[in-house]
């Protein structure tokens, strides 16, 4: 459904943050490689919105991260300051800002503390939670859902796989809301502080005590005799806070819009809870939590099909835009939780694919299965043209979702 003009709008406008499926849809039609400057910046942005563009270069290590060994300095300064600030260094050595062999290297040790037996042993807990989030909304004949249950729950299970006390869980919605939606600079550096000062004592507990938490496996996760250092740590963790309930909290809250715009298909699931896995994937194809990838750099003139682009402009690969492609997916626009089958680049592709995408699902079928069995008169309580979506090109999300019970 299109409650947009989209023949002129840029996908940088605010406006195509409530639907920029119908501008990449144009896009993709019109000009599938699109370079679009920055309204901010002045930069140039490359937009790939063909299912088949993305994956390419999602896999071509043409494009790449670490820009002040592998760019110019005249290419870096149009991004980044010369001397890089050191405190924002602390956040920034984690698996998407890395190229191999450092990514490599990280990647290994990150996936002995990631391990699929340590996040099914998180699934008793995840319904625990949901339960006792629905009980608390139980009385309430409306609400906000993301408010309610889609942001407590991740934030309640991430907290707890990194050793965070519930009075604490608050400061980690202050910290990523500063660093990831903040303009103030000096804001993001005291934020920075705090989750340092924080995290060194929870990093600390667990040098001297294995708490069989997450946080102790990357504490004490050591591949050849190498483990983390402490910056790798602290980058880490922040790089797990922000993935591991952001990207969940919009999994659930534009899963549960999709469902209630599609009725028929949402008592589908309510009569075969069983189909929760496809649902999930059909949710994470139809309106993913990921909007386009983080940035990659062009390290060389790169020819994309006859399309140029420029050593040291930055792709935007559109994850939204790849699940649609009419190539891939017959009927893209319409929403079927039984799609089979359904090759979606929702959590990316290649080396930097998401590493907590089975927590993810997991914590996105138990919320949506726990919330339709509690409310399965569940309805959206305003109109769809007025919902207020992040203005973040990376994480595609709602602000709130007001519903009924």
């Amino acid at each position: 459904m299109t409650f947009i003009a989209t023949d002129t709008l840029s996908i940088f406008d605010p406006a195509a943050r409530a639907n920029p499926q119908a501008v990449y849809a144009r896009m993709r039609l019109e000009k599938p490689i699109s370079g679009e400057v920055g309204p901010v910046s002045g930069n140039t942005f490359w937009f790939f919105t063909r299912y088949n563009d993305v994956v390419a270069v999602l896999k071509d290590q043409r494009f790449g991260k670490n820009i002040r060994e592998k760019l110019p300095p005249e290419i870096v300064r149009r991004f980044m300051p010369e001397e890089p600030d050191p405190m924002f260094a602390v956040i920034n050595r984690h698996l998407l800002e890395l190229d191999p062999p450092d990514h490599t290297r990280l990647r290994a040790l990150v996936h002995k503390a990631f391990t699929p037996r340590a996040v099914q042993e998180l699934q008793p807990r995840i319904q625990q939670i949901a339960y006792d989030l629905l009980t608390d909304m139980q009385s309430k004949p409306e609400g906000d859902l993301i408010a309610d249950y889609a942001f407590p729950l991740p934030v309640i299970v991430i907290a707890e796989m990194l050793g965070v006390s519930p009075e604490d869980r608050n400061k980690f919605r202050e910290w990523t809301n500063t660093l990831l939606f903040g303009m103030d600079d000096e804001k993001a550096r005291f934020s920075i502080m705090e989750f340092m000062q924080y995290m060194n004592e929870r990093i600390e507990e667990r040098e001297k005590e294995d708490k069989g938490d997450i946080l102790s496996g990357l504490v004490q996760a050591k591949e050849g005799g190498d483990k983390l250092d402490r910056i790798e740590l602290l980058s880490m963790i922040f790089l797990l806070l922000v993935a591991g309930h952001e990207t969940t909290v919009n999994l659930i809250g534009n899963g549960m819009l999709a469902l209630m715009q599609h009725p028929q298909q949402m008592q589908k699931l309510q009569q075969d809870p069983d189909l929760i896995k496809p649902a999930v994937e059909e949710i994470l194809r139809f309106n993913g939590p990921v909007e386009t990838t983080t940035w990659r750099w062009a390290l060389e003139d790169v020819d994309m099909g006859g399309v140029i682009i420029p050593k040291g402009d930055v792709v935007l690969p559109s994850l939204l835009a790849a699940n649609r492609d009419p190539d891939i997916f017959p009927n893209p626009d319409v929403f079927d939780i039984t799609r089979n089958p359904n090759p979606h680049v929702a959590f990316g592709v290649g080396i930097h694919y998401c590493i907590g995408a089975p927590l993810a699902r997991m914590e996105g079928a138990i919320a949506i299965n726990a919330l339709l069995a509690r409310h399965p008169n569940i309805a959206l309580n305003a109109p769809i043209e007025s919902l207020q979506w992040n203005h973040s090109l990376l994480l595609h999300g709602m602000k709130s979702l007001p519903v009924v019970y």
